[in-house]
């Protein structure tokens, strides 16, 4: 059957109901096939195809008619170079229609195998001046086309353009969506983390935040954090989980293969391909009992200039498993980690600083404290002697009370004063463990009565810990020393978003204005202590009505 010549008024309904089935359509690829259906079955024609520009080809993806199904069609997708391949190629280069009567006929024509093709009609695609593709329509007979079939195919590519346009900027409107939504996530994800990051101050719990982090947002089988030392060119493998299984790595090792390229340009490494050959060509070690990944990226951490670890994932099981985003994400955290672990190191020098500082103090008052004692027994066995010499054994009698008093108040102060210290209880079994050890070494010893409450679930943050140990350590002293207590109390309590501490006792109480002022009972430690982490602190007390000390922890 020969294709339909429609006269101008079915030519414009046609036109007309073609345009309004293609407009709403923004999904290029079913765009295209139903362009091509429409056409195909509308006029009959032997074959019709769309060919879009893709760099410097015309490409062919989609067809209709006789031709494009039948198997012996070699021509899908069929690629034909701007310019110098075929009909297609002189139509995409000029911008004009080509009516070829006789293809044979024609030297541009390029013949398919299986083609039955005589005559052809091909017009350009154009989106505000520029071509984007062709329409091709052919026929079984020679000279089937006319010039009012040029004007009508041209008019249906000029839809089509619009309609192609309109496809193409959904589809980059969808992308941009995507790309901003995936941003997002990024941020809402690299929040989070930072959040996390600035609650650590103990460098393997970075390590294990960041990598633990990594395990739920990667689409990876392993994740390491290596460290690296320029001095003796060495990693240390501080976090490594190969399918959800820790893998350790004892000592350093030099860095080898990727992350010594890492190291040497300090850019980020992506491999998404050919992993086996190109870990064997650049020496990449592997951990024993591990697999060779088939995707691998990593980056560096940097402290200025300079490399100090290594982030990288692993796909163990497909290539192409990360992607540029991937990329920023991991610099993202590589950038974050460095930070976090500077603040890390900078806290552990101001703490060991702290510590001697504390233990020197401490030093020279259990110095003074001892000798005071030990000068006065001296004094009082002395005194003793002479008097049990004369027979005077009353007064040696209280000579040797005395003597007996002053050693156990001595003895009283030194625990006070050891127990000042950081006790090892307190990184070994936690922030109770260390009160409930404090308060029988020292108040239940010294008469007073001590209860310890607490509903926590478990450990708390290691500066966390030993920030209200500190605390509840000046709070119980001030007790001891200065309030004449009977009973003392410390509460614990963890409750959604909050960590309180409460240390009560029933001394005489103080003016807590007045005492600030003076710079008594070491108030003012306690509160910089409390606020240098962001805590709220409170003193409550008055003359005679005891003492209330609370500090309360907000946490995201």
């Amino acid at each position: 059957m020969d294709h339909v010549k429609p006269d101008e008024d079915t030519r414009f309904r046609i036109l007309t109901e073609i345009s309004q089935q293609i407009t709403s359509i923004l999904e290029i690829d079913e765009l295209l096939v139903r362009v091509v259906r429409l056409i195909q079955r509308t006029f009959n024609y032997y074959h019709v195809g769309i060919g879009l520009i893709e760099n410097d080809d015309v490409v062919y993806r989609v067809g209709a008619g006789v031709l494009w199904d039948d198997p012996n069609f070699q021509f899908k997708p069929g690629h034909l170079k701007i310019g110098s391949e075929g009909i297609t190629g002189w139509v995409a280069r000029t911008g004009k229609p080509a009516l070829v009567p006789d293809v044979s006929a024609d030297p541009r024509y390029v013949w398919m195998q299986g083609s039955l093709t005589k005559s052809e009609l091909i017009v350009p695609i154009t989106v505000k001046g520029m071509v984007i593709g062709v329409l091709d329509v052919q026929s079984r007979h020679k000279n089937d086309f006319e010039p009012t079939d040029v004007e009508l195919m041209q008019a249906i590519a000029n839809q089509a353009g619009i309609a192609i346009e309109n496809a193409r900027l959904f589809a980059e409107t969808q992308r941009l969506l995507q790309e901003t939504e995936q941003r997002a996530n990024e941020l809402t994800i690299i929040n989070n983390v930072q959040q996390g990051l600035a609650s650590k101050l103990d460098v393997q719990s970075i390590y294990n935040l960041v990598g633990d982090r990594f395990r739920e947002m990667f689409d990876a089988e392993v994740v390491m954090i290596s460290t690296y030392d320029p001095q003796s060119n060495t990693v240390e493998h501080r976090y490594a989980i190969e399918r959800g299984e820790r893998v350790y790595s004892q000592g350093t090792h030099p860095p080898g293969g990727f992350r010594s390229r890492i190291i040497q340009t300090r850019q980020p490494f992506l491999l998404n391909t050919g992993v086996p050959d190109e870990a064997a060509r650049l020496g990449q070690p592997t951990l024993p009992g591990t697999t060779t990944p088939k995707s691998w990226l990593g980056v560096p951490i940097l402290a200025g200039d300079q490399v100090t670890g290594i982030l990288s994932v692993q796909n163990l099981e497909r290539e192409n498993a990360f992607d540029d985003s991937d990329v920023r994400l991991l610099e993202t955290f590589a950038a974050s980690m460095s930070i976090a672990l500077e603040n890390a190191h900078l806290y552990e020098q101001a703490r060991q600083l702290a510590i001697l500082e504390e233990r020197q103090r401490l030093g020279r008052e259990l110095h003074d404290s001892v000798t005071q004692a030990l000068y006065g027994i001296s004094l009082y066995a002395q005194a003793a002697t002479g008097k049990i010499s004369n027979d005077q054994i009353d007064q040696a009698l209280q000579y040797i009370s005395d003597i007996q008093n002053t050693a156990q108040e001595s003895l009283a102060d030194m625990r006070l004063l050891i127990h000042e210290l950081r006790p090892p209880i307190l990184a070994r079994d936690g922030l109770v463990a260390a009160l409930q050890s404090r308060l029988m070494s020292v108040e239940d010893r010294a008469g007073i009565k001590s209860n310890l409450r607490n509903n926590l679930t478990g450990r708390l943050p290691t500066n966390m810990e030993e920030g209200l140990y500190q605390i509840a350590r000046e709070a119980l002293n001030n007790s001891i020393k200065h309030a004449h207590s009977r009973n003392v109390s410390v509460n614990l309590e963890q409750r959604p978003n909050l960590i309180s501490m409460e240390i009560s006792d029933d001394g005489i109480g103080f003016d807590p204005k007045t005492a600030r002022r003076e710079g008594g009972m070491g108030l003012g430690n306690m509160q910089e202590r409390a606020q240098s982490q962001g805590w709220k602190f409170q003193v409550e007390s008055s003359p005679g009505n005891g003492t209330l000390i609370k500090v309360e922890i907000e946490q995201p």
